[in-house]
């Protein structure tokens, strides 16, 4: 790897680290992001310099995440990963996941709030509002991205 790759690695695994995610994880996406051929747990433990052990628990939760996917090699023991193919539209969709049950939640809750109790109505009145539109903007924006990548198909763009 060069230090262009590498330093993108690195920085990735910041990125996940300040959303809360391992590190590790962040830098095994960003090795999955670069990479152009499925990688086994120890060609990862390699190229990042940490443990096996922490490889396999951190691939599992971005398979779990739909970020990677596990593949095979006719006639080799190994399991490997790649980038999940539709990793761009789970990451969106997770977040809209999550969208969603905050208004459920806050859905659920306006209608018992007390009449006076007027702060909590109009802070929650407002979040529902934001969420309702976050989760309507990233339908939109689904449908924006899936006809952007069917056009630059037809156009013979790298998809």
């Amino acid at each position: 790897m060069n230090d262009a790759e590498i330093e993108f690695i690195e920085r990735f695994g910041l990125l996940f680290e300040e959303d809360g995610a391992p590190r590790i994880a962040g830098r095994i996406f960003g090795l999955a992001l670069i990479e152009d051929r499925a990688l086994t747990l120890d060609d990862m433990a390699e190229s990042l310099q940490v443990s096996k052990a922490s490889i396999s628990t951190n691939t599992r939760l971005l398979d779990g995440m739909g970020l990677l996917e596990r593949t095979t090699v006719p006639g080799d023991r190994h399991t490997y990963y790649r980038l999940a193919p539709d990793a761009f539209e789970v990451s969106l969709a997770r977040a809209r996941r999550r969208m969603v049950t905050v208004l459920e939640l806050l859905d659920d809750t306006i209608p018992g709030l007390p009449e006076d109790n007027i702060v909590a109505r109009h802070r929650l009145t407002r979040m529902q509002r934001w969420h309702r539109f976050l989760v309507e903007d990233m339908d939109a924006m689904l449908i924006r991205w899936r006809e952007r990548q069917e056009a630059n198909c037809e156009e013979g763009a790298d998809a």
